[in-house]
């Protein structure tokens, strides 16, 4: 038992340097707010055809509306329309989803995206749908997949 000692202690050092190493950079913080975030809120049961970046933007916005983060939400958003009309969306999204957003939710995903798809936001806890509209954000897409606040 005692010559098992040493060897956890090196274990231990060695996962403590690598979990600060990658708690340093930019990315290694977003890993860790990605995983509190998972671990803290109930998974999202998924129907359809997401790909990696509508599956994560979806879960992200019920995350954004079970935590009552109407300025996180709107980080989520496609630059269309004035920021006050997004950020007014946005406030009302969590008002009105956000007690669902809390419990079970469900993700019906359309097709397979080209230039837009549509999800389909089940609470079950409320009884609650909402639509969303996703689409590659700025002249080429690059901005990455964003979710329409109307």
């Amino acid at each position: 038992m005692a010559a098992g000692r040493p060897v956890a202690a090196a274990l231990a050092a060695v996962l403590s340097a690598a979990l600060l190493a990658g708690c340093s950079s930019d990315g290694g913080d977003a890993r860790l707010e990605h995983a509190a975030d998972y671990a803290g809120h109930p998974h999202l049961e998924v129907t359809g055809y997401p790909v990696p970046e509508t599956l994560g933007l979806v879960q992200q916005v019920v995350w954004r509306l079970a935590d009552g983060s109407a300025e996180r939400l709107v980080k989520l958003a496609a630059a269309e329309g004035p920021a006050d009309a997004r950020r007014a969306v946005a406030e009302e999204w969590v008002r009105a989803y956000g007690p669902g957003a809390a419990g079970k939710v469900t993700a019906e995903f359309g097709d397979d995206p080209a230039s837009r798809q549509t999800v389909r936001l089940t609470f079950q806890v409320t009884g609650q749908v909402k639509e969303l509209t996703l689409r590659p954000d700025g002249a080429d897409g690059g901005g990455g997949w964003r979710v329409l606040l109307v």
